[in-house]
């Protein structure tokens, strides 16, 4: 094709002044309709953030690997000749995504997918997940696999949320200095996980929209601290074939953006329905429950309190609660919700007794979707990681207890005693728990702190649960955000509260650290490209 010279300068223009940092894939889509990029721009400028801050720069560690250059680049000018034709297979039509690297991509992206270990260095799955299928048909460019913690958060005891042996420490882009060595599962320094390369790169600008899986807070937690909206599915509504599991109790789909809308286009493909209808930026007509915070917040254990942090967060959650009311929201105050004290089997925690008792057969299947590999097993990975302790159980993080205990069969529940614990998980988080707060009290949707263990209570339930930014530590400078739920199938709920959200609060803020940069390939490249297109 032909490219008319002011069109060449436009489209360098277009380039020059792009902020990866800030722009949404809803933007980004307007200017590919507008011809004023291209897909195949949109691919060279991401790869090239990536480059310039995933092992350089600030070293964030959130991307595990890139498609190669060449598959991009053959996907993007497929897909810019369908937009030239008049197809556009959906509104992610040619809008770069990463995908958690514990969700399979098939043999075409020449990507392997490592759960972050290296015993699956070089596992090629025999084909897509289901979910990455429905990515591929809508038009979504899959630009890499994202950094997580490794075995998804079960290895072993003391790992810090965010660390892979193959992937490293995931930084966050919002911290100054990075992780601070020696900070707890949940410390003030860590991304959290599982999902932590994934917000971090979606902040970071190596993509406008993540796609990862959520088996507790596994996505939440992670864009709460990556000042994101992000949203687990139902459990059950959208299928979680061929990613890394830990129950299918729990597990689910999901994903991370910078803005509601972008969830939303997100989970219309995900969900194969059209929850972005439902958003109207208003709270007319909604109703809002909200927790007692003072309630809810993280154990000693896995982070260290901080009164200034703490009391921020009240604070700020006080006065959005007061805005969106002012805005038309309906406020209930306080609701109760259920308490992890009540979920309990025997006097141990009923959810981790549930999933050690499904994570190896889990995996055992999962494992047979790849091509030609060894190993077979969760014996198999232990086996492994011991082979290889310098890499895969270093002085820092030695143990991996969580697999071990998941083979070991003096440690894994009856299974009637694995039933009495569904039951009792469901009865508790969700006919006593959620269920009954939205009926009682007349509610679309829950808010609470993120920093607490509502999204528990929500896989407990197996109901969808969210996390829409509010504000920024004094102390560190670190995201902190309100978590949000609804009833099974309610997604749409949560979206639509989030779009008044935006409108009430405000839009989030680019990681302080990063502003600024000129965020695209060097401009002699970037316009030779466009030169051989004349």
């Amino acid at each position: 094709m032909s490219v008319p010279g002011d069109c060449v300068g436009r489209a360098v223009s277009v380039a020059e002044s792009l902020n990866v940092l800030t722009i949404t894939s809803t933007e980004l889509q307007q200017l590919l309709t507008d011809g004023a990029i291209r897909s195949v721009d949109l691919v060279d400028i991401y790869l090239s953030q990536i480059t310039r801050e995933n092992h350089d720069g600030l070293k964030l560690n959130a991307m595990i690997s890139t498609t190669p250059k060449h598959i991009l680049h053959e996907i993007a000018k497929s897909l810019d000749a369908d937009r030239e034709k008049g197809i556009i297979h959906s509104p992610l039509h040619g809008i770069p995504i990463t995908v958690k690297d514990n969700i399979m991509t098939g043999p075409e992206f020449g990507l392997p997918t490592t759960v972050g270990s290296f015993a699956l260095k070089n596992a090629v799955a025999t084909s897509n997940a289901p979910v990455v299928d429905l990515l591929i048909k809508a038009g979504a460019i899959i630009i890499g696999k994202a950094n997580l913690s490794e075995m998804t958060g079960w290895k072993g005891f003391g790992v810090t949320t965010g660390w892979s042996a193959l992937g490293g420490q995931t930084q966050s882009p919002y911290i100054v200095g990075g992780f601070k060595d020696g900070d707890k599962l949940l410390g003030h320094s860590a991304p959290a996980g599982s999902s932590s390369g994934s917000a971090a790169g979606v902040a970071a600008g190596f993509s406008p929209l993540a796609l990862a899986t959520e088996t507790d807070g596994s996505i939440v937690q992670p864009a709460n601290r990556a000042a994101l909206y992000g949203m687990k599915a139902t459990v059950g509504r959208i299928s979680t074939k061929g990613t890394a599991p830990w129950s299918p109790i729990t597990d689910s789909i999901g994903g991370m953006a910078k803005s509601p809308q972008d969830l939303a286009t997100l989970f219309d493909v995900l969900l194969q329905t059209r929850p972005s209808d439902t958003l109207t930026g208003t709270w007319s007509g909604q109703r809002v429950g909200v927790v007692d915070p003072n309630i809810w917040s993280f154990s000693p254990v896995i982070c260290d309190p901080d009164l200034i942090l703490i009391q921020q967060q009240r604070d700020e959650l006080e006065a959005a609660v007061a805005k969106i009311q002012k805005d038309g929201a309906i406020v209930k105050r306080p609701v109760p919700l259920t308490s992890m004290d009540e979920l309990v089997l025997d006097g141990d925690d009923a959810l981790e007794q549930i999933w050690n008792h499904d994570f190896s057969a889990a995996w055992e299947e999962y494992l047979k979707g790849f091509k030609d590999i060894s190993i077979k097993s969760i014996h198999d990975i232990v086996k492994f990681n011991r082979r290889n302790a310098e890499k895969e159980l270093p002085p820092r993080y030695p143990g991996q207890q969580l697999l071990e205990g998941s083979i070991d069969a003096t440690s894994i529940i009856s299974h009637e005693k694995y039933e009495e614990g569904i039951k009792l998980i469901r009865n508790t988080a969700r006919v006593e728990g959620i269920d009954k707060t939205l009926a009682e009290y007349d509610l679309d949707v829950i808010l609470g702190p993120m920093d607490g263990r509502i999204p528990t209570i929500a896989a407990a339930a197996g109901y969808p649960v969210g996390t829409m930014p509010l504000g920024y530590s004094q102390t560190n400078g670190r995201p902190f955000g309100v978590c949000i739920i609804a009833g099974a199938g309610q997604e749409h709920k949560i979206l639509r509260a989030m779009s008044a959200w935006e409108v009430s609060i405000g839009k989030r803020k680019p990681p302080s650290q990063m502003s600024g940069e000129h965020l695209l390939p060097p401009r002699t490249a970037f316009h030779a490209e466009f030169v051989d297109r004349k």
